[in-house]
């Protein structure tokens, strides 16, 4: 309580490099709790439904980050502070779709029509709709209160394994903000990726009003396709990694190594 601090006190505990040291223990990149409260004390409250932590509580004094003897022990603690792990698992299941426009959209009858298709980017769509079916047997997807349809393996292409869902709806306005949601049940619904969004952010996002096409050269004009698959995704061109192995399509990246070549 003194109001004269003895030079000793100074240079140990207010010194520069104390000062350092407690700062740098404290930092962003050793503290993750405080990185994390910074960050939702900045999101809205939607937002914050689409964020999740999970903190493993510690007794006692907190481990130092390279005691390995307590590695073992935090391991065994996570199964016990798994939190809302069923709504994280939803989540996930959710973003795993997202939406794209097949084409410009439609005025019709003082309304835009979107038609448009909802796409997966998991890595196996059937086991991704299975696992949801089984839980969640009635899941469908809705843009606010009109539904879209069921989710259903009849979804999922037999030749190329794509999961895509067509859906239309219509907006008053471009700028009327779309949320495509996936609704588990009564009680519980998520957005898929990229909603909530205006629908004009996936016309600018898309090209789809580039007057000279899109910047990839891909024409929006629907190609001639396989008339034994009847996915739409046949017109973008990663499709050709997916297709089965006995069927030979070109690929982008030969058809450049051979250019090269001829340019030699």
């Amino acid at each position: 309580m003194s109001p004269v601090a003895s030079n000793v006190r100074n240079l140990f505990q207010d010194g520069s490099m104390a000062r350092f040291y407690r700062a740098a223990m404290e930092s962003l990149s050793l503290n993750g709790q405080i990185s994390w409260e910074d960050h939702w004390s900045g999101l809205e409250e939607d937002a914050k439904r689409q964020q999740f932590r999970l903190n493993l509580p510690l007794v006692g004094k907190e481990p130092e980050i390279d005691d390995v003897d307590q590695m073992q022990y935090l391991h065994d603690q996570i199964p016990y502070h798994l939190g809302d792990i069923e709504g994280i698992s939803r989540a996930f299941k959710a973003v795993t779709f997202f939406f794209e426009l097949d084409g410009p959209l439609v005025l019709e009858g003082g309304r835009y029509c979107c038609r448009g298709s909802i796409l997966s980017r998991s890595p196996d769509p059937r086991d991704l709709i299975q696992s949801l079916n089984s839980s969640y047997p009635y899941a469908q997807f809705f843009n606010h209160d009109l539904c879209l349809g069921l989710i259903s393996a009849s979804n999922i292409c037999k030749l190329c394994g794509r999961f895509q869902k067509a859906v239309t709806f219509h907006v008053r306005h471009p700028s009327d903000l779309v949320n495509l949601q996936l609704v588990f049940n009564r009680l519980y619904r998520r957005s898929i990726s990229g909603f909530p969004q205006p629908i004009e952010w996936f016309v600018k996002r898309q090209k789809l009003n580039a007057k000279f096409g899109q910047p990839n050269h891909e024409s929006r004009i629907e190609h001639s396709r396989d008339p034994s698959c009847t996915c739409e995704l046949q017109r973008r061109p990663e499709i050709s990694a997916l297709a089965p192995k006995g069927r030979k399509r070109s690929s982008p990246l030969r058809m450049m190594t051979r250019k090269k070549r001829r340019c030699v």
